[in-house]
């Protein structure tokens, strides 16, 4: 190998090993009442890196990401955004600063074409009178962002105009993540994007996972059950177990067969 030429293991270990993170969590807490749902999680993400995060039903895995982003109120604990104390209140203040969460189902209007989801909650409108005082929607630009966006990220839409049930799962999720990418998600957070999907589909959303990553510096939160999909993708995994962190594990440093101990506690923390 040519003097100071990275292998992909090399790669992944100076991105786990970054400086000053772009999301930290801080000794995260969350009860529903007297039952404790998080105790004390505490993890961070690099930038352009993907942190995998896995463990059994009912881990914590979903509660974890939905605290985080706002869609629950923390107990207790902080949540920092490049080296800032940050208070997430909700869902929109999330996506106010930077957070972008795609799940399983996606999140798109299936009644509505691509552009239209894309712009969804965020339409442009034009930029005459009729725009400003009337709030008519520039469909036209839209389609063009668009179509220049789907292009830049690979992704084939065939009909723009067709409501986006008559896309495929995999093109579906496409949509989905570029959406996020689009509207500047520095962090995007994949809650088991690949489910439900056929493997060609699946394959095709990790390698636009990575694209968005290489091309744009994001950085991803990566939620599955798939073990393939964890190693062939992610830079570390954060194993949870029962509403805690039992690992925070590089992948370039471990194995299925640890990562799966510390899921089920055959392997002692």
């Amino acid at each position: 190998m040519p003097s100071g030429m990275q292998t992909g293991a090399d790669r992944r270990a100076t991105r786990a090993d970054a400086g000053t993170p772009v999301l930290e969590a801080r000794n995260i807490h969350k009860n529903f009442g007297g039952v404790r749902a998080l105790e004390d999680v505490s993890f961070h993400l690099n930038k352009g890196e993907i942190l995998g995060i896995v463990g059994d039903n009912g881990a914590g895995k979903s509660t974890l990401i939905k605290t985080v982003t706002g869609a629950y109120r923390k107990t207790s604990g902080e949540i920092w955004l490049d080296g800032k104390h940050v208070e997430v209140e909700n869902t929109r203040k999330a996506r106010e600063l930077g957070i972008e969460t795609v799940y399983q189902a996606s999140g798109l209007v299936e009644v509505m074409d691509a552009p239209s989801n894309l712009f969804l909650g965020r339409e442009m409108t034009r930029s005459n009178w009729l725009g400003n005082a009337l709030g008519f929607i520039n469909r036209r630009k839209m389609r063009v962002e668009t179509v220049e966006l789907l292009k830049m990220l690979n992704i084939e839409v065939r009909n723009l105009a067709a409501p986006v049930r008559n896309l495929s799962g995999g093109q579906q999720q496409s949509v989905a993540v570029g959406r996020a990418a689009y509207w500047q998600g520095k962090i995007i957070i994949l809650d088991e994007p690949a489910n439900n999907i056929g493997v060609d589909q699946q394959r095709a959303v990790l390698e636009l996972v990575e694209r968005v990553r290489d091309t744009q510096g994001v950085s991803f939160i990566l939620i599955s059950h798939n073990m393939d999909h964890i190693f062939n993708l992610a830079d570390r995994v954060l194993v949870m177990r029962n509403g805690r962190t039992v690992g925070n594990l590089r992948i370039a440093d471990t194995s299925r067969a640890e990562v799966v101990g510390l899921i089920t506690g055959a392997t002692i923390t």
